[in-house]
């Protein structure tokens, strides 16, 4: 099956090397081109030169290079600019929603009454008046810093 695949690969490289194209005026004054000798035609042969692309110097492979790498370096660059933004973007709105949220806290420290409120090891207590005067500090203080 090999061999036979590869006969017929150049058996088709051999007939394109001596195909004929053959060129005449027809009767109505149109240029004709066909790969049979027309009737009633006597043609003189020429011989025609088919200019085929030659393998590119090595000053074309590299300015090629060079530019792929400078699109490279530019794709490079304008991936981290987008994901500094981003960066940004979701930092700023992480920042916007701890403003709320402290603003929102200080809401209800200062019209909450005497309400129950979590600590940090899970446990349930209310504030004295000390520790709601200290905690609206520390909120005031976040809120004026990075709130404005």
């Amino acid at each position: 099956m090999y061999r036979a695949c590869i006969f017929f690969v150049f058996l088709t490289i051999s007939t394109m090397g001596n195909t004929a194209i053959y060129q005449w005026v027809d009767d109505q004054g149109r240029m004709q081109y066909s790969q049979q000798k027309p009737h009633g035609k006597s043609l003189e042969p020429q011989k025609i030169t088919i200019k085929t692309s030659r393998p590119a110097d090595n000053k074309q492979l590299k300015s090629i290079q060079d530019s792929a790498n400078e699109i490279a370096r530019s794709n490079a660059a304008r991936k981290a600019a987008s994901d500094k933004a981003l960066q940004e973007t979701q930092e700023a709105r992480l920042a916007q929603e701890k403003c709320a949220t402290s603003k929102k806290n200080l809401s209800d420290l200062d019209y909450g009454g005497n309400r129950l409120y979590k600590g940090a090891d899970g446990r349930y207590s209310r504030f004295t008046p000390e520790d709601k005067k200290q905690q609206r500090e520390q909120l005031n203080s976040f809120i004026n810093e990075n709130c404005r």
